[in-house]
């Protein structure tokens, strides 16, 4: 399975979407981003978790959602979370950060999932 194209998937859905200014989800980096809120998403981690007759048959994904905000976005965030957990992720932690340089607020948030391999 490709978790790019899973994870977009799960992120572009309408109540996420909803929430966001320029209705966009983005992968590593915003360019020119609504300043007011945004998301962006990566995959921090994969490793093998399954193996069988020399072939890894299942992948362990953690991937980082990160919130940017000028004011309170505990909304999306809920909806973010409710959302992955739905589409079978597990939350891994959540870290509530202040970027000084950009003076937005920073919400961090790992999730972890199991899925198989393509070549399974």
């Amino acid at each position: 399975m490709n978790i790019k194209q899973y994870l977009l998937n799960v992120l572009n859905s309408k109540e996420i979407l909803d929430l966001l200014p320029d209705k966009r989800v983005y992968f590593l980096h915003a360019n020119n981003p609504n300043k007011v809120l945004y998301l962006e998403y990566e995959i921090i981690n994969e490793y093998g978790v399954e193996h069988s007759e020399n072939n890894e048959d299942y992948t362990t994904y953690s991937v980082q959602i990160d919130i940017f905000s000028t004011a309170d976005y505990t909304t999306l965030e809920n909806v973010i979370k409710k959302i992955m957990i739905q589409n079978g992720f597990s939350r891994e932690m959540a870290a509530d950060m202040y970027e000084k340089d950009t003076g937005l607020f920073h919400k961090a948030m790992r999730f972890n999932i199991s899925l198989p391999t393509s070549e399974s």
